[in-house]
């Protein structure tokens, strides 16, 4: 294989995981002094995993197939809830 494509593949998979996680973190603790960034990452490491578990739930126990687009949506959806969260939470602090 490329350097490249390995790459590219790296970043893309801690991308994946990174993205959602993060967001949640900031829907959970929205100030900036809550978490430091350190705190931040590991905890959006930790709940970047959530579009994998409601996968996992939907295939067990609604019988919903996992595929590229299921996956690319789980992702997705839980990215935007994340970041809408944060939104509200930051527009009532203010």
């Amino acid at each position: 294989m490329e350097l490249t494509t390995i790459a590219i593949t790296a970043i893309g998979m801690i991308a994946i995981v990174m993205v959602p996680g993060v967001f949640l973190s900031l829907a959970l603790f929205p100030k900036k002094k809550d978490l430091d960034i350190v705190e931040r990452l590991g905890v959006g490491m930790i709940l970047g995993l959530m579009p994998q578990f409601i996968l996992y739930f939907g295939d067990k126990n609604l019988s919903m197939p996992i595929t590229s687009f299921t996956s690319t949506a789980a992702v997705v959806l839980v990215s935007l809830l994340g970041l809408a969260v944060w939104q509200v939470r930051a527009k009532k602090r203010k």
